[in-house]
């Protein structure tokens, strides 16, 4: 009996965030790490903006891990929250008269280009403490997830 016919899933890890705005750019330093791994069928990419230019970066994949930062009222720093696109249906609006947030490009992507958008998307939300202050270096809290939070995705693409 011959084998059934696998068709590759494309797949894209996205870094989100400022990497000169300290705990902003945990996404950005997630990304850099897997990088280093060379997984293979895997796409890795950093962005620095949120807007719509996520949705020219996500076409075309078939799941999608984004990884960026996020502050709440209980959260702990280095803490991680694996969130689905359901999760943020709450939050579509515009983030600032300047520019949408990513759930709210993901849902006008959909909209304005169905066909073209990931089947599933995933969100790594890396609890930060620090948001504000420019800084190249992730606070001690969050430096010492990476390791952690790198290895999670992996789990999460094997």
């Amino acid at each position: 009996m011959a084998e059934p016919l696998r068709i590759p899933v494309k797949v894209l890890v996205l870094g989100v965030g400022n990497p000169i705005l300290s705990d902003d750019g945990i996404g950005i330093h997630v990304a850099r790490e897997l990088k280093k791994r060379k997984m293979p069928g895997v796409d890795v990419e950093e962005l620095a903006a949120s807007g719509l230019e996520l949705l020219d970066v996500v076409r075309g994949y078939d799941k999608v891990i984004i990884i960026d930062a996020i502050q709440t009222t209980k959260g702990k720093p280095g803490e991680l929250h694996i969130l689905e696109e359901k999760d943020f249906e709450k939050s579509i609006h515009g983030s600032s008269p300047h520019g949408i947030n990513i759930a709210t490009a993901l849902a006008l992507g959909r909209k304005l280009v169905p066909n073209e958008m990931p089947k599933e998307v995933v969100f790594f939300a890396v609890e930060a403490e620090d948001l504000v202050n420019v800084s190249e270096r992730l606070t001690p809290k969050v430096a010492k997830a990476l390791p952690r939070i790198v290895e999670r995705v992996e789990k999460e693409l094997a």
